[in-house]
């Protein structure tokens, strides 16, 4: 993990030398106009989190998207809030459209589907993209998701300990993140494209008294990994400004949610969501063609809305997104 991390350290250095030029563009300094606001992405873009029952949410996406290689935007229940998220609250400030695309359970071939989704015109002047994505392409080695990992953590002890838990395709995610960024680029020259990062979910104190079944030394290496993956986000975003001259660039996060993570004691100084209940839609696809929709409820049916933010934590990332925009955005 630590020749991992160095190596990780000189390529962000090699790649900050390689991009000064690109920084000090002509682009960078003039005022930035932003006439559409487009939120792509996963669920952490979506608005998952906000609600602890999917039947809360405002939209879950066209009814037929995730049957179609070509028209999947993520899961079939996209869990879509439109105004409680960063990007409808910026364009809202901003009097510009919002475009809303994100759908949670998103994973990086899935952005080419909701680009063309979010139908940008031209060259993409005027166009502010913002998305987090990443997430959900996480493995360990033994091949296990993000979400499957989590739950390793809560029900068995000292999952920080063997290597198999560890995430090991961190260089796919970033091949894959910087092809993606750059086909945005290379399209749309004139888009500005912020990626956000994913917080630190648990950031424990001395103990983690808010998440039952994670001790400290588990919740320090899930946030660990948090920030391995949120390198190679940063390491994409600025291969592709370097590659395209596009405004492509990383958020961090850290500031904003620091010391607001799951592990808090208090429901209310937790911007990430412990473990949570209530329902959950998923949609399935008969031999007919048509699209029907399943519902699970109960006392210990598990929400998607575990470990997300809350709406502090939206607010957070509203937060984070208005800081990296060189423009007055109040409200």
């Amino acid at each position: 993990m630590f020749r991992a991390a160095v190596a990780v350290s000189c390529t962000l250095a090699a790649i900050c030398a390689l991009s000064a030029t690109a920084q000090a563009s002509p682009k960078d300094s003039m005022p930035l106009v932003i006439q559409r606001v487009v939120t792509l992405g996963d669920s952490y873009s979506s608005g998952s989190g906000i609600h602890r029952n999917a039947s809360s949410y405002d939209d879950h996406g066209p009814a037929a998207h995730s049957f179609g290689r070509s028209t999947r935007l993520g899961s079939s229940a996209c869990q879509r809030e439109l105004d409680e998220t960063p990007g409808p609250r910026v364009a809202e400030q901003l009097d510009a459209e919002s475009v809303f695309v994100a759908c949670a359970g998103a994973v990086i071939r899935e952005i080419p589907a909701q680009v063309r989704a979010a139908g940008i015109s031209g060259d993409g002047d005027g166009t502010l993209i913002t998305m987090t994505i990443g997430g959900n392409d996480l493995r360990t080695e033994r091949n296990e998701s993000w979400p499957d990992a989590l739950l390793r953590c809560i029900t068995t002890a000292n999952c920080d300990r063997p290597e198999q838990n560890r995430m090991a395709n961190f260089h796919e995610i970033r091949r894959d993140l910087t092809r993606i960024y750059v086909e945005i680029g290379d399209q749309y020259p004139g888009v500005i494209v912020r990626a956000l990062a994913y917080p630190r979910l648990m950031q424990s104190d001395r103990w983690c008294e808010g998440v039952l079944g994670i001790s400290r030394n588990e919740a320090d290496f899930i946030d660990e990994q948090v920030d391995l993956l949120n390198r190679e986000i940063e390491i994409a975003t600025s291969i592709a400004r370097v590659r395209t001259g596009a405004d492509i660039r990383y958020v961090s996060v850290i500031d904003e949610f620091d010391n607001h993570g799951a592990c808090r004691f208090w429901q209310r100084d937790r911007y990430v969501n412990d473990a949570v209940f209530g329902d959950s839609l998923r949609r399935g696809k008969l031999e007919d063609g048509t699209i029907r929709e399943y519902w699970t409820n109960g006392p210990i049916n598990v929400s998607t809305a575990s470990f997300h933010p809350s709406s502090r934590g939206y607010d957070a990332y509203l937060d984070a997104l208005r800081g990296s925009l060189a423009i007055n955005v109040t409200g």
